[in-house]
């Protein structure tokens, strides 16, 4: 392999960092075959990064607005060949979006143009942003607010024991270690999160377009989770039980009786959203069916059929685009003139 090119600021050939050394297919079937530790893992990193964005803020459209002119940045970079580690990005007193579109972030985030708008308003009267003429800049507040310190440290668990899994097969080679990854992220900062966000921010949106709003997703993603633990749990020690696909795992997990749910206070605490927001959301999924509720006002991941079907298609999707990003990653850290 070739040596890791260790830059602050690199001007390389895209062909470099090509997509086509491994095959996402192949990728995603050696997923679907360690399906239950890797969602677990997914999960749990999502659900943390998630419960951080909306920290920031008590608002997740204005995190992704946020999201959104940041990888703009990147791929501008990415468009000139430019690329820079996390220490020169961040040491930038800020950084410019040439031309701020409020129609083009509507259409592709899915947000109400006027909802943009106070969005973008707000983020200027904070000074994230800073406007000057018809060039935006994010100033060094907006940049240390987006600063992912502890996803770069989950996100590196992660594929380094993705990366376990696949070196059982010839094409894939050596896995790679949680340290090596981190320092190559944090080397190669600007690219690996163009492709992170390459990922995230459409994942973002299809939750968001599919629950109408992601603290709806976001509060019936916390009460998922106890029901994806409480079932790994219970087909642990079961061989005959344990989902073989994506879709088998989703659907057991949907149809899974857990011991016991979730209430509204735990969910607040897990996420961070207010208490009465939590329960706002609880009852609008509940009446659409997304959940139901026991004698104790626990909360469980409901099996509509219609619902199930729905949110099937949308998991599909998902999975795939999540293999996709970690092929892209692999490509990069593996087979590319950055490589480890």
């Amino acid at each position: 392999m070739s040596k890791l090119v260790d830059i602050k600021i690199a001007r390389i050939n895209k062909n470099d960092i090509s997509d086509s050394s491994l095959d996402k297919d192949k990728v995603y079937e050696v997923f679907q075959a360690n399906i239950n530790e890797q969602l677990k893992t997914f999960y749990r990193l999502q659900q943390e990064w998630v419960n951080r964005a909306y920290k920031n803020w008590n608002d997740f459209d204005t995190y992704l607005i946020l999201m959104y002119l940041m990888n703009k940045v990147f791929i501008n970079y990415s468009d000139r060949f430019h690329y820079m580690s996390m220490e020169a990005f961040y040491s930038q007193e800020k950084v410019g979006i040439e031309k701020l579109n409020l129609i083009e972030i509507s259409k592709n985030l899915n947000i109400p143009k006027e909802t943009v708008r106070r969005k973008v308003n707000f983020l200027q009267n904070n000074g994230v942003i800073v406007r000057s003429g018809k060039t935006i800049f994010l100033n060094s507040k907006g940049l240390e607010i987006q600063k992912p310190m502890a996803t770069i440290e989950n996100m590196s668990g992660l594929l380094s024991k993705l990366s376990i899994y696949l070196s059982a097969e010839d094409w894939f080679g050596k896995s790679l270690e949680k340290e090596d990854i981190k320092k190559f992220i944090s080397d190669h900062y600007t690219v690996s999160w163009e492709y992170w966000y390459r990922f995230q921010i459409p994942y973002l949106v299809r939750h968001r377009t599919f629950f109408g709003d992601l603290e709806s997703w976001n509060v019936w993603g916390s009460i998922g989770l106890v029901q994806i633990r409480d079932l790994i749990e219970s087909i642990e020690n079961d061989i005959t039980r344990k989902p073989k696909t994506h879709e088998d795992f989703f659907l057991a997990t949907l149809k899974h009786k857990t011991k016991r749910g979730i209430n509204a206070s735990s969910i607040s605490d897990i996420s961070e959203i207010p208490r009465a927001t939590v329960i706002r959301k609880l009852k609008s999924l509940e009446k659409k069916k997304h959940i139901i509720r026991n004698k104790k006002l626990e909360y469980s991941l409901g099996n509509n059929r219609e619902h199930m079907k729905a949110i099937g298609e949308n998991y599909k999707i998902n999975q795939r685009a999540f293999s996709e990003y970690c092929t892209s990653m692999f490509n990069l850290m593996k087979f590319s003139k950055f490589s480890i």
